[in-house]
């Protein structure tokens, strides 16, 4: 599980933050174009660079992440079935350390990026969903990455799961929580995402 996991974030991390072919960009792909570009700029702007610079560069990619990625909704699909067992106070505390936890994994992988290639290949949009088909080209492979998309009310295209080489990172995720809820509490679940976000 760990093994895949790494897996999971490595080429995550490889297609959401590196040079894109926008071509075929559409509005739903270049709400998505603007984000990676975004972070791009962050990552190469010079007043960014440097170990002194860390907390300042981290605090401004969160906040570019955030702008497109709703943790809020991962959170919730994450938990599956066990989410509407939880009171509004533990689902607004799980998606905060959940949301944390995927924010530092990720931030901490995205400083050491590449200059791979994403290419997009298609979108499906039916009616507020869209799911954008991308291709991430490496010297030696190319990886096919999804990214699941859900319209917001204000028009906005919010990303709520990534499916790489046909594997869903929100259902991965779900899986583990499910397995460790089947045993033990949710507290329980909870303490070891503490642990995590302590490592």
């Amino acid at each position: 599980m760990k093994y895949f996991k790494t897996v999971i974030l490595v080429y995550f991390l490889v297609s959401l933050f590196s040079n894109t072919d926008s071509a075929f960009a559409t509005s739903v792909q270049g709400q998505l174009k603007v984000t990676i570009d975004n972070v791009l700029e962050i990552l190469r702007n010079p007043d960014f660079q440097g170990d002194e610079k860390k907390e300042q560069r981290r605090e401004t990619l969160s906040e570019t992440i955030r702008q497109k990625f709703s943790f809020a909704k991962m959170s919730q699909l994450s938990l599956g079935r066990h989410w509407k067992k939880r009171s509004k106070q533990e689902k607004k505390d799980f998606i905060r350390m959940f949301g944390q936890l995927l924010e530092e994994t990720y931030i901490s992988k995205l400083e050491s990026y590449t200059d791979e290639k994403v290419v997009f290949v298609k979108e499906f949009v039916r009616n507020k969903k869209a799911q954008v088909d991308t291709k991430v080209i490496t010297e030696s492979i190319e990886i096919p990455i999804n990214y699941r998309m859900y319209k917001t009310k204000s028009g906005r295209w919010m990303v709520y799961d990534l499916v790489i080489e046909r594997v869903s990172l929100v259902g991965n995720y779900r899986l583990e929580f499910d397995q460790i809820l089947q045993k033990n509490s949710y507290e329980k679940l909870i303490e070891d995402l503490k642990k995590k976000l302590d490592k």
